[in-house]
């Protein structure tokens, strides 16, 4: 885990310099006010009461769950109108130059103000874009306010509050690379050698024209594989100019082998130089009728979608936070990530990149038809065009990107006269970037035999997998992929008897506000991951799945929600009907749910079972072998306790204490072997698994005792060090029904801050430093403020407490 994180990091540097050589953080020493007066724009504004921050910044997130706030939006207070200010200070050399100001993501209704003038708005709270700052800036002391505006009513999901991605104030000379201004793309690709097309518009802020060189070089780590210059008589601002180089023996950036290389731009114009880096693979990604084909290889896309938000931290962008993420993910078998749905954080895709995942990049969830009264269906009009060419120009580089996504099941696809919106987002794609094809989520499936499904390149169908074989036959020659797939619901150690496999039976009519483990239940637009693979195993022209979701993420709490929105999933009357009542049964008593139950891990990171049935079918040659479910139950001595075993095996043999309980074959289109007749006895629960005869995987599980001790662990990557708290018996097993209450503290040179779970129901803030477990798991994170060595402790009142030590750093 260690190295991962290094690597990451290494990885991370290298992307982040994909930027102007004079780009630098601008997220330290802000001021914060949740208020909204017209004078807090004003440079002389006193703001020294205000609270001093470190960006990126979530405000919802750092308050308390409130019951009287919709589930939907995880019962915080993310919105409202608030202010960000910062003070800096400029010398004469600086303002010889030009200076911009970056900001990746701020929620939402931002404009940006310095020294009191207005310089611009960007609505959008999911977009990044930049204001240059020329003309409001002075020598000495300025000031940047920005203030946001984010109304209620407006998102499915939590979309959290404030500047929560990162920021950057871009220092170079008046002729350069514009903003985004590299486009590059490989037109060429073979063993032998690769051609690499560089487009590059330039910029030219001196206010007149002049001779300029253009040099690019192409490193590959660090060492130069091609170069090549180009003499402009006249350099005129805006201007677009274009380079072909060769690449010798080309690395191929792939999913297995994310090998990146950076091009090094260098503008000279009157003696002044100015560089800006972007990084780039060398691959060859090609849609056709019976699938997706990355350097000539056929690549099924073992995907899913993840919104923005990293669990108790919120919508803050936080690197190694995700880097954890991801690599879950990838051990699991992912290599496919969609950006549900919004565009990403720009690290998130430089991560994609650097660790070798294909990446859906998505615009929005609405587009003229709204889904809230405040959405963006607002904005679409005037925005949208502007939001969809920033996404592209922001991401076209990077190799990871293999599909552009205009909109997640968008009310348009039901009207034959709107669907020409479909028709311009795309076309705005292929202006942007012609080398990739433009997809969209659709749950439809009138939509899916008309017109509208031209108005895409590859068609993505949302919980349709029955549609598949049609779709192929009907669309011959277009590709197509489970744009959203099984939406299963569980809640991570929880399991309810009798088992059924009705949709609608793993879960209570009331308390505990949770859905069993077993894995066999979904909304009713939605199916177990197994109805997927079913039709997917017997129409292998479905080029993927991304599998709502990856992670649970706060709000959307089915099937404890009260959100009407969720109606617009359904189009049959009769199952719309139904949906409506169930809604109306619930409002009444409003459930205490506040994140999400779709998740393969849950919000604090820990895998749920379903993580081993993908891990099963994505890595078919890594031995699998998952026990469903955990074996002490103390009050179901002599019951029927089903056993479900998830293995990528053809066979297996379970047994009791040694007793054999029989050995079954997995058959055709199944995906788990079942003993539905078990009965509980205590102590020890074996499966044995085999392929083609020979022994594949076992797992084994224990009957635990009482809750003796705490068990702690730390992981550590650069400041932030990662905690995950085990309630163990005398011998160590994890006591799986364990809800102990827990005290954290923290010693040395280091802060709490954040702990969770992982259960949805929680309302324990994230920032409290006492809190239960949660089926015998907690987690917390901590970061590091000084080189000092660190001690964290765990306690809990009759348990054995425990504790990591950190030793002290040479440097921070």
């Amino acid at each position: 885990m260690k190295r991962l994180f290094f690597l990451a990091a290494m990885a991370l540097s290298i992307c982040a310099a994909a930027q102007p050589a004079g780009r630098i953080s601008f997220n330290e020493g802000w001021k914060f006010q949740k208020a909204d007066d017209a004078s807090f724009s004003a440079a002389d504004y006193d703001d020294s009461a205000w609270r001093t921050l470190d960006l990126p910044h979530d405000w919802g997130v750092e308050g308390s769950f409130e019951q009287v706030y919709p589930g939907e939006t995880g019962k915080l207070e993310w919105w409202g109108r608030a202010w960000y200010r910062k003070h800096f200070t400029l010398s004469h050399e600086d303002l010889q130059g030009t200076l911009s100001l970056e900001i990746d993501g701020a929620m939402s209704g931002a404009t940006v103000y310095c020294n009191g003038r207005r310089i611009g708005e960007w609505p959008y709270g999911y977009a990044s874009f930049a204001f240059c700052l020329d003309g409001a800036l002075r020598e000495g002391d300025n000031v940047v306010a920005v203030r946001l505006d984010n109304p209620e009513n407006s998102s499915r999901w939590y979309p959290g509050g404030g500047i929560y991605r990162n920021v950057w104030l871009t220092k170079s000379g008046k002729v350069g690379v514009a903003h985004w201004g590299t486009y590059i793309t490989t037109p060429a690709v073979s063993e032998e050698e690769a051609t690499v097309k560089i487009v590059t518009t330039l910029r030219n802020g001196t206010g007149g024209t002049s001779a300029a060189d253009v040099a690019t070089r192409i490193l590959l780590d660090g060492e130069e594989v091609a170069s090549g210059t180009l003499s402009l008589a006249t350099l005129k601002d805006g201007q677009t100019v274009e380079q072909w180089l060769s690449v010798p023996s080309p690395r191929l950036w792939s999913d297995t082998s994310p090998c990146l290389y950076e091009a090094e731009t260098t503008v000279t114009s009157k003696g002044e130089t100015s560089v800006y880096r972007t990084v780039f693979g060398i691959r060859r990604a090609e849609w056709k009728a019976d699938g997706f084909y990355l350097n000539g290889k056929k690549t099924f896309l073992k995907g899913v979608c993840l919104h923005h938000d990293a669990g108790a931290l919120g919508a803050v962008w936080n690197d190694a936070v995700w880097t954890r993420r991801l690599q879950l993910l990838k051990d699991m078998g992912c290599n496919a990530i969609r950006t549900a749905h919004n565009p990403p954080a720009p690290e998130l895709l430089d991560l994609c990149d650097a660790m070798g995942f294909l990446v859906m990049d998505e615009l929005t969830d609405t587009w003229t038809i709204p889904k809230k009264p405040n959405g963006y269906a607002l904005l679409f009009d005037a925005w949208a065009e502007k939001d969809l060419t920033a996404l592209i120009r922001r991401d076209r580089n990077h190799p990871s990107v293999i599909l552009w996504s205009i909109g997640n099941e968008v009310g348009e696809q039901g009207y034959a006269d709107k669907w020409y919106i479909g028709q311009w987002l795309s076309d705005i794609c292929r202006r942007e970037d012609p080398t990739r094809p433009t997809t969209s989520g659709n749950d439809n499936l009138w939509a899916a035999s008309q017109d509208y499904t031209r108005t895409v390149d590859v068609y993505g169908f949302n919980y349709k997998p029955h549609a598949y074989a049609e779709f192929r036959d009907t669309h011959p020659g277009q590709p197509f992929i489970g744009s959203e797939t099984a939406s299963c619901i569980s809640t991570r150690g929880y399991y309810r008897f009798p088992v059924s496999d009705e949709k609608g039976e793993g879960w209570n009519d009331g308390a505990p506000f949770q859905v069993s483990s077993y894995d066999l239940y979904a909304p009713g637009w939605a199916s177990k991951p197994d109805y997927e693979w079913f039709y997917e195993d017997q129409v292998p022209e479905c080029a993927g799945e991304f599998v709502w979701t990856g992670f649970d993420y706060l709000g959307e709490p089915t099937p404890y929600n009260v959100d009407w929105s969720i109606l617009t999933n359904f189009h049959d009357p009769a199952e719309k009907a139904r949906a409506e009542a169930a809604l109306k049964e619930q409002a009444q008593t409003p459930p205490p749910s506040r994140s999400s139950y779709f998740g393969i891990i849950d919000l604090a990171g820990f895998p749920k079972d379903r993580y081993w049935l993908y891990q099963a079918r994505w890595r078919p040659e890594l031995p699998v072998a998952h026990i469903v479910p955990h074996w002490t139950w103390p009050d179901r001595k002599g019951l029927v306790t089903p056993v479900h075993v998830y293995t990528n095996g053809d066979e297996a043999e379970l047994f009791i204490n040694g007793r054999s309980q029989g050995r079954k074959a997995r058959g055709p289109l199944e995906y788990r072997i079942r003993w539905d007749d078990v009965t509980y006895t205590p102590g020890t629960l074996e499966v044995v698994t085999y392929r083609d005869g020979v022994e594949w995987a076992r797992e084994s599980v224990r009957t635990a005792g009482s809750a003796r001790a705490l068990d702690v662990s730390a992981d550590e990557a650069g400041d932030f060090i990662f905690l995950t708290v085990r309630v163990a018996d005398r011998r160590g097993r994890l006591v799986p029904d364990a809800d102990n209450l827990l005290t954290f503290s923290v010693s040395g040179d280091a802060e709490l801050l954040v702990t969770d779970a992982g259960d949805p129901t929680s309302h324990v803030p994230f920032r409290s430093d006492v809190l239960p477990v949660f089926h015998g798991l907690c987690s917390a994170i901590v970061r590091r403020t000084g080189p000092g060595p660190v001690v964290l402790r765990v306690e809990s009142p009759g348990l054995k407490p425990a504790q990591a030590v950190l030793p002290a750093r040479m440097s921070i």
